[in-house]
């Protein structure tokens, strides 16, 4: 009786952050701390960039649903490293540890450095360099219902600068996840980064909304062969992404993006390939990076990502290239492993 009431108590806390998360659509900054938004683990990375289902052992995963625990994460370790454009550099360190079969926590630390910039004063004299970077920390608490579901809840404090400017702010991200073991069938649905800007890089700036996300996915594998699918939808808050029309490159005018385009925008596809717990290959293909990332008749194969990853003696490693434009794409690289793998 007492689990029951605990189960039903947590479940009315789901559905009602759900229900506050929905009324955060209106007046959001859309271009507020974006770099929340990018997969920072290899194994995300690889299949499309974005996907809240995938379950494996390795602790970077909470971050993109906080319900994503396993009973194999008690003390999971991992370090990413992401290389975007240029100086652009980031990644993210990741631990999550289990009190009991009940109750489990974890936290990442998150990074991203854009390089260093010639500094100049408003008259054009060259002043000293500076740096520009973001950082996020997220703190995260899960909670195992039984039969299957889990629900998790995430709070990130993020901090940004621009120089000696500062920016400060809050988001949370909360999340459900059902997993039927014997058939390896995982379903997901969360809601990330509803919060609050607190503060700018300037004075007087005003409080802003973060452009918070609702995704639901789902990842099942073949019962009598070695391929896992996945697919996740994002944005089912905002249907057009503020933008329901294109400039057509070849006549120069404004072109609208019909139906099933904008669906598809939304759409990210996944596959691995499983040669039993030791190695896999990681193919995935996210649409709208490819429309929006892409020049009129120079597409090649962006949007598309590719990713590989085997266990050697208690590690696991992870690699993946992602493609965004025709001038280069990403590299992503994570490192995981247990603590009690050592006391064995």
């Amino acid at each position: 009786m007492f689990l029951d009431h605990v189960k039903t108590r947590l479940l009315w806390v789901f559905f009602l952050v759900f229900c506050f998360s929905a009324d955060l659509s209106a007046e959001t900054g859309k271009n507020t701390y974006r770099f929340l938004n990018l997969p920072y683990s290899a194994k995300l990375a690889g299949i499309g960039g974005e996907n809240i289902t995938v379950r494996n052992e390795q602790a970077g995963q909470i971050y993109a649903n906080p319900a994503l625990f396993s009973g194999g994460m008690r003390n999971a370790i991992s370090a990413t490293y992401v290389n975007y454009f240029s100086d652009a550099n980031g990644g993210m360190f990741s631990y999550t540890f289990t009190q009991d079969s009940l109750n489990y926590f974890g936290f990442n630390f998150l990074f991203l450095g854009y390089g260093d910039f010639e500094g100049y004063d408003k008259t054009g004299v060259a002043t000293s360099d500076f740096s520009v970077g973001d950082f996020a920390w997220n703190l995260v608490y899960a909670r195992n219902l039984g039969a299957g579901f889990t629900v998790g809840l995430a709070m990130k404090p993020i901090y940004s600068h621009i120089d000696v400017y500062n920016s400060f702010g809050l988001g949370f991200d909360v999340g459900g996840n059902y997993y039927n073991e014997k058939i390896d069938l995982s379903v997901g649905l969360v809601a990330k980064s509803f919060g609050f800007r607190f503060t700018g890089y300037y004075e007087d700036q005003e409080t802003e909304r973060l452009p918070w996300n609702l995704q639901i996915g789902v990842t099942k594998r073949l019962a009598h062969a070695p391929f896992r699918f996945s697919v996740t939808y994002d944005y089912l808050n905002d249907w057009n992404f503020d933008y329901d029309r294109i400039k057509d490159f070849s006549t120069g005018k404004m072109k609208e993006i019909k139906g099933g385009d904008m669906f598809f925008r939304h759409l990210t596809f996944g596959m691995e390939i499983l040669f039993g717990k030791v190695f896999h290959v990681d193919v995935g293909y996210n649409h709208r990076r490819n429309r929006e990332y892409s020049l009129e008749r120079a597409r090649a194969i962006n949007g598309f990502s590719f990713g590989a990853g085997f266990k050697v003696y208690k590690f696991n490693l992870d690699a993946a290239y992602a493609q965004y434009a025709p001038s280069g794409g990403t590299f992503t690289l994570t490192l995981s492993t247990a603590i009690d793998y050592f006391k064995k």
